[in-house]
């Protein structure tokens, strides 16, 4: 009787011993799927954090561009002693880099081109030109670009901020000018339908940013 009741009592610690074993067990799992939740949740929260530091930072230097920009809005262009406009055409000084004499010599092959939007896209050599294809003309003739951009393509074109002698001003989705050494060419600031022309006078650059050419 003894026997049985000791091994009773020692099947009944075993059972309690195993169903112990087996909660501490899912309290592990609950308690390690609970931290995994937690730190997923941490991780969303750094990533989010990340995207909004990278939005503020844009906006920053959006706003930071547009504010110098606006500064030069009013100023009509200085006069520069490595370029000479006669009121049609630039004669540039031949201590200039190569590349921008022949993105000079380009913009002088555009004086005459009427405005056609869409038009210079399809080919390089075309009878018209809007914005941003005059603006991949003289950019491909010195070789500095391979084929004609849009306004949003010119958004990524070469590096951010003004250049030493052209820097290209971008309205993604709206408009597209450059400037070489100070002198803008740009297909607004004229009479309608008047494709690129060298502008002498000021513009406001508010909502453009600055990019250009690599070393240039």
């Amino acid at each position: 009787m003894n026997a049985l009741a000791n091994t009773l009592r020692f099947a009944i610690a075993t059972a309690l011993l195993v169903i112990s074993s087996f909660a501490s067990a899912q309290t592990a799992q609950q308690v390690a799927a609970l931290r995994q939740q937690q730190w997923a949740a941490y991780q969303q929260q750094v990533a989010a954090y990340q995207q909004q530091m990278a939005v503020y930072q844009q906006q920053m230097a959006a706003y930071n561009a547009q504010q110098a920009a606006a500064a030069r809005s009013a100023a009509p262009v200085a006069a520069n002693s490595l370029i000479r406009f006669d009121g049609r055409e630039v004669a540039c000084s031949r201590n200039l880099p190569v590349q921008v004499q022949y993105v000079v010599n380009a913009a002088n092959h555009l004086q005459s081109s009427p405005y056609i939007r869409g038009a210079g896209h399809g080919r390089v050599e075309d009878r018209a030109y809007d914005c941003s294809s005059s603006t991949s003309y003289a950019l491909i003739k010195a070789g500095l670009l391979k084929s004609p951009l849009t306004s949003v393509g010119f958004a990524s074109y070469g590096q951010p901020g003004e250049g030493r002698f052209i820097t290209i001003w971008v309205k993604p989705g709206e408009h597209v000018f450059m400037t070489i050494c100070g002198l803008r060419l740009d297909t607004s600031g004229g009479k309608v339908g008047e494709g690129p022309r060298w502008r002498t006078k000021g513009r406001s650059y508010a909502g453009f940013f600055p990019r250009h050419p690599f070393g240039l």
